[in-house]
């Protein structure tokens, strides 16, 4: 008689299908005197072989029903932990009150009622309560960290923009992202940590705050190559300031400083005597919007005038000065409304609220710093968003500063193509265009003024550009020779002009280039988006 049919392999472990007990070692004696002592009495030598197979099926299947019982109550049990998990996730990002998790539950619950009443039992155990989202919440936010420090660990340079804010409790927050890459180009660029500063804001301040951050989660300052801030005061101060003590806690550091690109773009138009002009049209706003009635009359207007209550245009807009783009649009928004504007003022007999907009010489000034506005909000956009490197940040600032060239040289001729609002109006006298060209003359040297910074990296600039049309005399010794190699190779020329600079850089041997590989690594990093900061403090 085989006895081993009788027995089945578990865990790597013999166990009888009879009693359900386990055997120490898969050998025939240990089997034989397991059945022995245990089954000898049984009815199992009595059974033909046909019966005795049926037997050991039925017995293995019964086996096999009590396992995947056990295993369907864990992998039931595993599957709501993560749909707990996903709606804390969730819960945190979309910045919800933690007890939301329960209004989830119920709503889960009542849905499940309608599309599938067998699974409630399921969405029962999926655990929601305050307690719970705020453990879920913790664990996700330890392993994030977690994760974010692995990859610091093998950063080989990272940037950090920072500014410090008062959020609505009137408390200093100081925010730090960092953005860095490691040796294969890979780009990672998080939130690094929100510092409270409960007093005062002062330089010393900052940079303690600065170095605790670091020191949580492992940043090493020499791996720092570039530091973006808003250049306020206690941050650029070169003797109490945070710029002046990392340099006397840190010397010769090769600490790159950078004021936000765009913020320095949304200072720039401070430059242009726009404020009579941004006051009336601010004035005007709010004579339509801040009064319930008449902000209420004139939405219906413009919905009587066009027909349709889906208007592109269907309202003026608010002027948030710290709003970048603010200026921008809502002198575009009342620009697109001004001829419903004057009709809706006459006909409530108010043209004194809008007569400004009935002045040729008024509305020529609103019509130039509406179109030259709408040329900067263009600008400020092709400079937000992710994966931009700083020399296609940098290409923008100069394609601008010879536009505005162009605006100048242009007006001095009278010609007005890139102005279309402005060429809208009857007749523009030469005094206002004169005034128009200084003006822009003015913005101009503001943008080269605010922008000097840049003369700084431009050498690195211009080798992770455009390595093959870079003068090598010009550049450091340390890569003179290995620049000579890489403009040398044809074949290695065609490939940068095949590919994305990061995947050609990656491509490049390390032990032929070694030192030209760590400039685009800097370069990558050299910049990084203050709007991300204020996004943090939702401004």
């Amino acid at each position: 008689m085989d006895l081993e049919i009788v027995f089945t392999v578990v865990k790597d472990k013999p166990v009888c299908l009879i009693c359900n007990e386990a055997v120490a070692v898969f050998k025939e004696y240990n089997i034989s005197r397991h059945f022995t002592s245990k089954h000898k009495n049984s009815n199992y030598e009595a059974m033909s072989e046909y019966e005795r197979k049926q037997n050991v099926e039925s017995l293995c299947k019964k086996l096999s029903d009590r396992q995947n019982f056990f295993k369907k109550v864990n992998t039931i049990q595993e599957a709501a932990t993560h749909a707990s998990y996903i709606v804390a996730y969730n819960i945190a990002k979309n910045n919800k009150a933690l007890s939301d998790g329960e209004f989830v539950k119920q709503c889960m619950l009542q849905v499940c009622d309608v599309l599938c009443p067998g699974k409630k039992n399921n969405f029962q155990t999926v655990s929601l309560s305050r307690k719970t989202v705020t453990s879920r919440i913790e664990a996700i936010d330890k392993n994030l960290t977690s994760q974010l420090e692995s990859k610091i660990d093998q950063f080989k340079f990272c940037s950090i923009a920072m500014d410090e804010s008062t959020d609505i409790n009137d408390t200093a927050q100081l925010a730090l992202f960092i953005r860095g890459v490691d040796e294969n180009f890979e780009i990672t660029e998080e939130l690094e940590c929100m510092r409270s500063l409960k007093g005062t804001t002062k330089g010393c301040d900052i940079f303690r705050e600065f170095q605790e951050g670091l020191l949580t989660l492992k940043v090493p300052i020499t791996n720092i190559c570039n530091i973006t801030t808003d250049g306020a005061p206690n941050i650029t101060g070169k003797k109490s300031g945070f710029l002046g003590l990392l340099n006397q806690n840190y010397p010769g550091n090769n600490v790159v400083f950078l004021h936000c690109v765009i913020h320095q773009d949304a200072l720039c138009k401070f430059a242009l005597n726009m404020t009579p002009v941004l006051d009336a049209v601010v004035k005007l706003v709010n004579t339509i919007r801040s009064r319930g009635l008449t902000h209420r009359q004139f939405r219906y207007f413009l919905q009587s005038v066009t027909l349709s209550i889906y208007s592109e245009y269907s309202d003026v807009l608010y002027y948030t000065k710290v709003r970048w783009l603010s200026a921008g649009c809502v002198f575009e928004r009342v620009w697109q409304l001004k001829d419903d504007i004057v009709s809706f003022f006459h006909e409530k007999q108010c043209s004194a609220e809008c007569e400004m907009l009935e002045d040729t010489e008024w509305l020529s000034d609103f019509a130039f710093f509406t179109d030259l506005l709408c040329h900067m909000n263009n600008l400020n956009v092709k400079m937000q968003g992710k994966n931009q490197f700083i020399d296609d940040i940098w290409a923008h600032l100069k394609a601008f500063k010879l536009k505005l060239n162009l605006f100048t040289g242009q007006l001095a001729k009278n010609d007005l193509s890139h102005f279309s609002r402005l060429n809208s109006i009857p007749s523009v006298n030469e005094e206002k265009l004169k005034n128009y060209e200084d003006g822009l003359k003015k913005l101009h040297f503001e943008f080269e003024r605010r922008f000097q910074d840049f003369s700084a990296i431009q050498t690195e600039l211009d080798i992770f550009t455009m390595p093959f049309n870079v003068n090598c005399e010009a550049v450091r010794s340390d890569l003179q020779l290995e620049l000579i190699e890489l403009q040398s190779n044809n074949h290695l020329k065609q490939s940068f002009l095949n590919m994305p600079k990061l995947e050609f850089y990656k491509s490049l041997s390390k032990v032929s280039f070694p030192n030209l590989i760590l400039t685009p690594r800097k370069s990558v990093l050299c910049l990084l988006h203050h709007i991300y900061v204020n996004k943090c403090f939702q401004l």
